[in-house]
This record gives structure tokens, sequence and C-alpha cells, in this order.
């Protein structure tokens, strides 16, 4: 997926910034490129987990893997709150600087960074070992100034943001629905947000039982979880311009680029 992702990379850079296509230029190629870099850091999370554990491993697990989702998140909301602005108002022409909808992305990225540095510093991740179902593990666990009722805590607080990140990204989607269908991506944050209610609903609590008694299940369970939102992301969002731009267009152009970002 990694490797999928990078050629994803290369499509965006070609038809985004040197030989520009509306189909393209439209979506914004810069947040584009940020939705494929969140997406590389969620991929290689994974290995974070693979292994004996380490203490390293395990102090960069909620980096990776909560810089990536907050990331992704922060980048599909800033998307769909450029096309809101441009569109909310049919009497005049909206010009959007890319810089604007930056530090957007910035503002909804930043809380989430400073949790997980708390997080770090006051409940640090780190590896011991512990009894599971009557054996003992080598696992992650939470060590620093508060042991493991801190890690808690601090992953709540963090999954908390991220969805009140999402709600703010659905209100955008509602409002921005009548927006015509070439520029609405309100799709977008509806599967992100159907992702993060499927691992929020299911996934985390099944993960959370499962590490207690059977941490080689858990683990599959999360690494199929983290794999499934991220893929899924990504196909709603480039597999409409892989067909665009390749099949339907053929590579031309039909019609100048009117936005402006």
């Amino acid at each position: 997926m990694i490797l999928i992702t990078c050629c994803l990379i290369v499509f965006v850079i070609i038809f985004g910034f040197i030989v520009q296509r509306r189909r393209i230029k439209a979506s914004s190629p810069v947040f584009l490129l940020i939705i494929l870099f969140s997406s590389i850091i969620g991929f290689a999370s994974t290995f974070a987990w693979y292994g004996k554990p380490h203490p390293v491993a395990c102090a960069f697990q909620p980096w990776l893997l909560g810089f990536s989702v907050i990331s992704l998140i922060s980048a599909l909301s800033a998307k769909t709150w450029r096309m809101w602005r441009i569109f909310r108002s049919t009497l005049k022409r909206t010009v959007i600087k890319r810089a604007k909808i930056f530090i957007l992305y910035c503002i909804m990225v930043v809380p989430a960074v400073f949790i997980i540095l708390v997080w770090t510093i006051v409940s640090t991740p780190t590896a011991a070992i512990e009894e599971k179902d009557g054996e003992d593990h080598y696992v992650c666990t939470t060590g620093g100034f508060t042991g493991k009722p801190g890690g808690i805590v601090f992953f709540s607080i963090l999954v908390a943001y991220d969805a009140i990140v999402l709600l703010f990204g659905a209100f955008l989607s509602i409002v921005t629905r009548n927006v015509p269908s070439f520029f609405n991506e309100s799709k977008l944050v509806a599967i992100s947000i159907y992702n993060l209610g499927f691992l929020s609903v299911v996934v985390i609590p099944v993960f959370l039982v499962l590490q207690e008694y059977n941490p080689f299940a858990a683990w599959i369970i999360r690494t199929v979880a983290i794999l499934y939102a991220f893929s899924a992301t990504l196909l709603l969002q480039f597999l409409p311009k892989l067909v665009g731009v390749i099949i339907l267009d053929r590579g031309s152009e039909s019609s100048p680029v009117t936005l402006t970002t």
C-alpha cells in the first residue's frame, strides 16, 4: 500500500503541478499530497507493532498513528471548508488562497500534536513484561508519571478530539451537499466519519478487551482496522481522479481551471 501511495504522489505532482489538469486542481493538489503523506505514515505505523515490543517503538506508536489520523481528517475537513467558502455565495467570485486553507489545517492538527506530546511526557509509552491469559508477554504499556491509567486517559482525549474535528467536517459536508458534483467532495468526509465510527464503536472496544487476554488477536484487529481506514479513504479520494484523468480525459484537458487555490 505504501508503494501504491507513492505512485499516487507522482500522479498528483504531474497532473496537479507540472501538466495541470482541472480534475486535480479542483481538489487542491497540496492537500491531496497531505492526504497521501498522512496515509503513508498511517500505513507505516503498523510496523511499530511488529516483532518484540521495544520502548522506542512503543513510544512512536501514538505519534505515528495519532498524527496520521488527525492529519488525514484535518486535510479532508479543510478541503471541504474550501468548497463551502467558494460556493456559499453565488453573487460574487471568492478567492481562497492555499495559505489560508493550510492555516486552518494547522489549527486542527496542532491541538492533537500537543495532546500526544503531553501524553509522551506524562504517561510515556514503554515496553514491559505483563501476564496475559496466564502467560508472560512482553507488551507495550504505559510508564511515566501516571502508569497504565494515564495512557487510557490520553488515548480517550485524543479520540474525542478526533471526533470533534470529524463532526466539524460532517457539518461542512452537509452545507456543501448542493455544490456541483465536479467539485463536491463531501463524500470523502462522510467515509472518514464512517471509518472513525466503525473504529470507535466496534474495533476500539474489541481491541481493548482482546489486548488483556490475547495480544496477538488484538494486534490483528488493530492492523486490519488501520489498513482499512486509510485504504478506503484513498480509494474514494483517488479512484475517481485516476479514472477521470487517464480514461475519461485521456490525459488531455477539456476545459481551463477556474478555481483559485
